[in-house]
């Protein structure tokens, strides 16, 4: 949430002391009403498949981080995706409903499994979440959406640095 407030900010920093205008077309930065910012401004809200892509990333760090043992990069990951989730009620209110579904259910075996920082016991917290990644996907008409069981890669290079 930290991150998107500061985006917040830097946003109003951005609209208030705006770029030069176009001349071919009018600035609703500078010249239009409080009303059109808002409307602009919301506007350029993350979609939910905008979010999805940064949890879908997350996911398979998450995945990675347990496989090699990086407790700390994993429950940072568990961390920052319940933080999108929470971003993504606000900013698609349709979903929100069945993204509370997914917090409720998604991520609570986590706090075990990192704790006993034990394969075995995260694979089955990693297993329960997908099921309900799946549960609000089929919930939301994205079924066709299936989160790999075992990622074959993570993107972040804090876990692809070699050893």
């Amino acid at each position: 949430m930290r991150k998107w407030q500061g985006l917040t900010v830097l946003l109003l920093v951005w609209l208030t002391d705006g770029m030069a205008a176009a001349e071919d077309r009018k600035d609703w930065r500078k010249s239009g009403t409080t009303a059109d910012k808002v409307e602009q401004i919301l506007k350029t809200l993350p979609s939910t498949s905008h979010v999805m892509l940064e949890v879908g990333a997350r996911y398979q760090d998450l995945y990675w981080a347990g496989k090699l043992g990086q407790w700390d990069f994993a429950a940072y990951q568990v961390e920052e995706i319940v933080k999108l989730i929470e971003m993504l009620q606000i900013s698609s209110p349709k979903r929100a409903a069945t993204a509370q579904v997914f917090l409720d259910h998604a991520v609570t075996e986590f706090d075990a499994a990192l704790q006993k920082k034990e394969w075995e016991t995260f694979q089955h917290a990693f297993g329960a979440m997908r099921a309900q990644c799946i549960v609000c996907h089929n919930s939301n008409d994205h079924g066709f959406i299936v989160p790999p069981e075992h990622p074959v890669t993570a993107p972040s290079v804090i876990l692809n640095l070699p050893r």
